[in-house]
């Protein structure tokens, strides 16, 4: 009996704008300041502190934009395990 394989995926993704972040996110890992360069927990701390803790502080973060930067997030650090390939990708997710 064979045993039946689903795909899965890390997050279960409901929200369109956490998706359209982890696009973002991605192609930022691909095309942005530098490309295809590993992220570091340097880079994680300095994301989290810019774009929640600081948006937090001024009152700007809400749940839309919450969402979009945590998609944003996991999508930086997702791409980094995609083939070469998918850096042509207009959408990676």
């Amino acid at each position: 009996m064979a045993t039946e394989l689903k795909q899965t995926s890390l997050v279960q993704i409901e929200s369109p704008l956490f998706l359209q972040g982890m696009n973002d996110g991605a192609l930022w890992y691909f095309h942005g300041d530098t490309p295809c360069y590993p992220v570091t927990e340097a880079d994680v701390l300095d994301f989290l502190q810019g774009n929640v803790v600081e948006l937090v502080q001024q009152g700007l973060l809400d749940e839309d934009r919450l969402r979009s930067n945590a998609g944003f997030l996991i999508g930086w650090i997702a791409a980094q395990l995609l083939p070469p390939s998918a850096r042509a990708e207009r959408r990676v997710f």
